[in-house]
């Protein structure tokens, strides 16, 4: 996946100045949006910083849930589902869902080892993807 270009770098400070209170508002939020923690604009790729800059021109919301989508009947997806919510990655109102959107975003972003949607992933990539999840949570609950 490539970088986020200088230009859209130029394009998102331009277009958040007028829109948040200062950098930290600025990446929570397009954290929010984008479905994975950022540290900086830079920590984008060059398809996500296009969409947050359609979104904020068009006001279309930016949806990653349907990269999310999965097989009930496929055991790999029932994995992914159930290290998904050892992850917390959850529907805030209807926590016994996963949050496809985040799920989504996890897919697209650098973070996730296959980068397409879930229902296209071959077993071999469906297994990299399990691993990587497998190793977050070790992370995330290491003590």
């Amino acid at each position: 996946m490539s970088t986020i270009t200088t230009q859209q770098v130029s394009q998102l400070q331009t277009i958040c100045s007028g829109k948040f209170r200062d950098r930290e508002e600025r990446l929570e939020a397009i954290s929010e949006m984008v479905g994975f923690h950022i540290e900086s604009i830079k920590d984008l790729s060059e398809m996500q910083a296009g969409e947050l800059i359609y979104f904020f021109n068009t006001g279309k919301p930016i949806d990653h849930s349907a990269w999310g989508f999965f097989d009930k009947r496929n055991s790999q997806h029932k994995t992914v589902l159930s290290l998904c919510h050892t992850l917390g990655w959850v529907q805030e109102d209807k926590p016994e869902f996963v949050d496809l959107h985040r799920l989504g975003g996890f897919l697209k972003s650098d973070k996730s080892p296959v980068k397409m949607p879930l229902k296209d992933m071959s077993r071999v990539q469906l297994s990299k993807l399990i691993f990587a999840l497998q190793n977050i949570v070790k992370t995330t609950f290491k003590n």
